[in-house]
């Protein structure tokens, strides 16, 4: 089995990088992984201590091409600031158009030791099945159900903690807002976009509007207008150490599952079946409380008329 790279993109906080790339090398693959590492450039209005903490960011970047901790690093520094979705959107595509595959990690996520291993696997069990859009090396569940027996489940949403895809799913994406207006107008999309959990379609609205600039709400309504799915593992094997205050793009009430595998799991892949009571679950922890809920769905409605 030929190993995914590792796709990086950090832009200002040296600290969380640091811990991201320790974590990433003290996976089993990681001396077999090829690693690129993406670095952000300044805002025009950046202060001297953003800049100062950009310069920082890459420095470690380039520290870590000597650490002979990973198969071979390369590092891509943009001269100004792309912002996150532009970033991830061209970094993927030109990793993903060499290698056929990527695994993608941000300069705020701690990884489990079997991360890469999970990751790899699954690539390579799950590629010639077209339902499958994406993999997920975070899991929102933190208990399965009881009689739940096995090692994935498949949920109806993409997620952006540490994440993996393939050339011919990617390539397929149109990253024009023109499949957004195709949820957002129609009513049975809106829905099945829903599934995933009751934010996503103010999502869609934020970005229609200009007030969000995301790459994960257009791979989402990607997967909706396409029926894919995402694979997601039983043990979760992702932490983001984001939620402190210092991302742009999260916050505190981000937060649904900080219960990370710090030990190797034994796994076996298989394709199971959409189960009712996970996805239940699984909406639940991105839909917030019932008042909130409720709130959101007439404003989302009303927006549409």
């Amino acid at each position: 089995m030929t190993l995914a790279p590792v796709v990086l993109f950090a832009y200002n906080r040296p600290d969380h990088l640091q811990q991201t790339i320790e974590r990433l090398a003290c996976c089993t693959e990681a001396s077999q992984t090829s690693v690129y590492i993406y670095c952000d450039g300044p805002k025009a209005q950046a202060t001297p201590e953003q800049k100062a903490n950009i310069k920082k960011v890459r420095e470690l970047a380039d520290a870590t091409r000597n650490n002979r901790k990973f198969a071979a690093v390369k590092v891509i520094k943009a001269e100004q600031n792309k912002g996150l979705a532009n970033s991830i959107i061209a970094g993927v595509s030109d990793v993903i158009t060499q290698h056929g595959k990527v695994i993608v990690v941000e300069d705020d996520l701690l990884v489990a030791p079997d991360f890469l291993t999970f990751m790899n696997a699954c690539l390579e069990f799950y590629s010639p099945i077209a339902e499958i859009g994406s993999i997920s090396g975070f899991s929102p569940i933190v208990q399965l159900p009881k009689n739940y027996q096995h090692d994935v489940y498949i949920a109806p949403r993409n997620c952006s903690h540490g994440w993996a895809t393939w050339s011919d799913r990617w390539a397929s994406i149109d990253w024009s807002n023109e499949p957004l207006l195709q949820v957002w107008t129609n009513r049975a999309l809106r829905a099945k976009l829903r599934q995933g959990g009751d934010d996503r379609v103010a999502r869609v609205k934020r970005q229609l509007d200009g007030r969000i600039d995301s790459w994960s709400i257009r791979f989402g309504c990607w997967q909706v207008l396409n029926n894919k799915v995402t694979i997601y593992p039983r043990h979760n094997r992702v932490q983001n150490i984001g939620m402190d205050g210092s991302g742009i793009h999260t916050k505190a009430s981000d937060v649904v599952n900080e219960c990370m595998a710090d030990e190797i799991k034994n796994f076996q892949l298989d394709l199971p079946q959409l189960s009712p009571s996970i996805i239940r679950s699984f909406a639940n922890k991105y839909s917030g409380t019932p008042l909130k809920r409720v709130a959101r769905f007439i404003k989302t409605e009303i927006l549409r008329r």
